[in-house]
């Protein structure tokens, strides 16, 4: 496949029990990432999730990742292929969880944030300097100066027991992200849309990131300053996150 004349649009969710965790929002941000980039899909939702759903069964997959790929021409929007696939999944560790993970700053920026286009260039600087620096993920700093998202997660920050996250239209708009503002609401946590100038992160008193595999994992040091990962709202929403999720499964194995 030429990488030059094909791009990819993708999907990765996670399996747990059998079930496609929250399978209906990764189509719907497929459907809008592809309208939103011209791109002339050849199926609708109820066409993928039929596929999906057929590709669990046949693949009988009890726990894992699955990463849902549509190959496009980036000239004319056409689809080249879509396919579903297994991939290798690496989960944190109960000790991450609690004493939470290390992170760097990256002074990069996605060209469309809001769509899940694979971007190799931003992957490659990213990997590179996670492995560099010896951390688990890197925060993405804009041209403003804006911790927007992670390379592979979004991020929230908590100051004066408020949460903040930078506005949807700077980031990919994750679904876990989604799940921990709709837990945030459950628990009447007050949420700012705002994205933190990264030479304020000496002012943060906790944060996290969120993603698939990840779920919601605190941080414990950005570029050397030290936050608290058992901050006890951190602990409410990976809690209420848990709770979320076991309910959706259960739902889902009638």
């Amino acid at each position: 496949m030429d990488n030059n004349s094909v791009r990819e649009l993708y999907e990765v969710f996670r399996v747990e029990k059998k079930v496609g965790l929250f399978l209906e929002d990764h189509i719907k941000r497929l459907l809008a990432g592809a309208a939103k980039s011209g791109i002339r899909l050849d199926f609708d939702f109820r066409m993928m999730e039929n596929y999906l759903k057929s590709f669990l069964i046949k693949q009988n997959i009890e726990t894992g990742n699955v990463r849902l790929s549509v190959f496009f021409d980036p000239h004319t929007g056409e689809i080249q292929s879509h396919n579903a696939e297994v991939i290798p999944h690496s989960y944190p560790s109960q000790e991450q969880y609690k004493k939470g993970i290390s992170c760097g700053l990256l002074f990069s920026e996605r060209d469309n944030p809001g769509t899940k286009i694979a971007n190799t260039t931003l992957r490659k600087n990213a990997n590179q300097m996670i492995e560099e620096k010896s951390v688990f993920e890197v925060l993405l700093v804009n041209h403003q100066g804006e911790i927007t998202e992670g390379s592979r997660s979004n991020v929230f920050f908590i100051m004066e027991d408020q949460l903040y996250t930078a506005p949807e239209q700077l980031v990919l708009p994750g679904i876990a992200r989604k799940k921990t503002l709709q837990t945030a609401q459950e628990l009447n946590i007050p949420v700012l849309f705002e994205a933190l100038a990264h030479e304020n992160i000496k002012d943060i008193e906790a944060a996290f990131i969120t993603g698939t595999s990840p779920r919601i994992l605190p941080i414990k040091n950005i570029e050397g300053y030290n936050l608290k990962p058992e901050h006890l709202m951190i602990q409410k929403l990976m809690a209420g996150f848990s709770k979320l999720i076991n309910s959706y499964i259960n739902h889902h194995l009638r």
